[in-house]
């Protein structure tokens, strides 16, 4: 047995365990399990988001910097990138630091396991208005898209992004996605966009906190 076959195993292990031990339901066994998933790994992912934030709010910061930059030597690019990366560097700007490449890591592996998990355990009871987790729902699809769209909209300083293209674009490519597999992974992927959305609105607390404490 390969290491991501006994992965793959261990989810579904967990998912029926919560099924059979507590008496869940299918679906609410897959929300539990998400959701226990997903507060694990918070620790990792808040951190990669607060990082992510001040990141972008470092970079707005040395906008004007930058725009200076790039009128003293638009005829030589070079020096522009080598002026550009020294002044990122002195304001602590990183575009992929470690948080943010141990939180991809560690939601690529949880997601992409649970999406081949969910995507090949055999269901067939319903949860709510969804007469079968096997089939697919449209409804289901746009509520996760909702949810992600709500979940971005919300992290600290999404107000300064050029444009809702940004936020669209996931949330869209996802409810396509999502209108063609079980609904199993739709309720994965929305309990999952659940965390993410309380995640987003601590953050926002963290964010306004400090911003407080500094004006004091």
């Amino acid at each position: 047995m390969d290491i991501w076959t006994a992965w793959t195993a261990l989810l579904e292990y967990g998912i029926t365990l919560l099924s059979t031990q507590l008496g869940l339901s299918e679906a609410l066994a897959i929300i539990a399990f998400t959701l226990l998933a997903r507060l694990a790994l918070m620790p990792l992912s808040f951190r990669a988001a607060y990082d992510t934030y001040q990141n972008q709010a470092a970079i707005r910061s040395a906008k004007p910097e930058i725009e200076r930059l790039k009128e003293v030597y638009k005829d030589n690019p070079p020096e522009l990138a080598k002026r550009t990366m020294a002044l990122y560097k002195k304001r602590g700007i990183k575009f992929l630091g470690k948080s943010m490449v141990f939180n991809i890591g560690s939601q690529g592996v949880l997601g992409l396991g649970l999406f081949h998990t969910l995507k090949n355990m055999t269901f067939s009871s319903k949860f709510l208005w969804i007469t079968n987790l096997a089939k697919p729902d449209v409804i289901l699809a746009l509520a996760v898209g909702a949810l992600m769209f709500a979940g971005m909209l919300l992290m600290p300083g999404s107000a300064e992004q050029a444009s809702l293209l940004i936020f669209l674009i996931p949330v869209a490519i996802s409810v396509f996605v999502l209108v063609s597999f079980p609904s199993a992974i739709g309720i994965y992927w929305a309990a999952s966009n659940f965390a993410t959305l309380g995640q987003s609105l601590y953050l926002r607390h963290v964010v306004k906190r400090e911003a407080t404490l500094a004006r004091d």
